[in-house]
């Protein structure tokens, strides 16, 4: 008998609602390491926890880590996160798959994210991730489309805190843009009011949304600490 081949990162994210969820608890516990690490490293103290980084994160240590740029993983750490990849059928090097790196710092971007408590100002507004690289230019492989993977290390399970609008990869949404207080051109959402289509992603700790590029997400902030990872794949269609 033909065993079936796991769905690819590509194929899941192609699905009538714009993503899916994926069991990924092997690449969680691999993916707390690494952040564990980095912090430590990027600190000079020792964070054993999650807990223990995120009361640090959450007060005295978040305004250096506020920047997107002082939370990417550093290249020292990615062979062991991409192996966790390939392990865990998520990155199929030998099709061309790749982690993409649009900060351009020739490395792949694979980065942290932390929400305080009841913090609103720590999320990501509206959006979808494909504004950024039409936006700002950022060079592509024209045969290759991109998958973005978000997955949760700590989190309120019964209230997820990234929110979704299903389907909404299927649509054009307008957007404006505007320059951020370093300078940077940032897309914004110009369109209808969708705020209460939003749904939370149901997704939890152990697991990873796998989505869309075109799909329209955001964050919220609720009573507990979120600290998240995510990363976009660049994956070539298959026959």
């Amino acid at each position: 008998m033909t065993m079936a081949k796991a769905p690819r990162p590509l194929d899941l994210a192609s699905r009538a609602e714009g993503f899916s969820i994926v069991e990924a608890d092997d690449l969680r516990r691999v993916v707390q390491d690494l952040f564990l690490e980095h912090l430590s490293s990027a600190v000079g103290q020792s964070f054993p926890t999650l807990g223990a980084a995120g009361d640090y994160l959450s007060g005295e240590g978040y305004p250096a880590f506020r920047e997107k740029s002082a939370r990417i993983l550093p290249p020292r750490l990615f062979g062991v996160f991409q192996q966790a990849l390939v392990d865990g059928a998520f990155l199929d090097p030998a099709a061309g798959e790749f982690v993409t790196g649009e900060e351009g710092r020739g490395d792949p971007d694979v980065y942290w994210r932390l929400v305080r408590p009841d913090s609103p100002s720590d999320v990501g507004s509206i959006h979808a991730d494909y504004w950024f690289w039409d936006l700002l230019g950022f060079d592509f492989p024209a045969d290759m489309q991109r998958v973005k993977v978000w997955l949760p290390l700590l989190q309120d399970d019964d209230n997820p805190s990234l929110m979704v609008l299903p389907g909404s990869h299927l649509r054009d949404f307008r957007y404006t843009s505007f320059v951020n207080h370093l300078g940077h051109r940032k897309p914004q959402y110009a369109d209808e009011d969708i705020s209460d289509r939003m749904i939370p992603a149901p997704v939890r700790t152990g697991q990873a949304v796998i989505f869309n590029d075109r799909l329209l997400h955001g964050g919220r902030s609720t009573g507990v600490l979120r600290i998240s990872l995510e990363f976009t794949l660049a994956c070539r269609p298959r026959d």
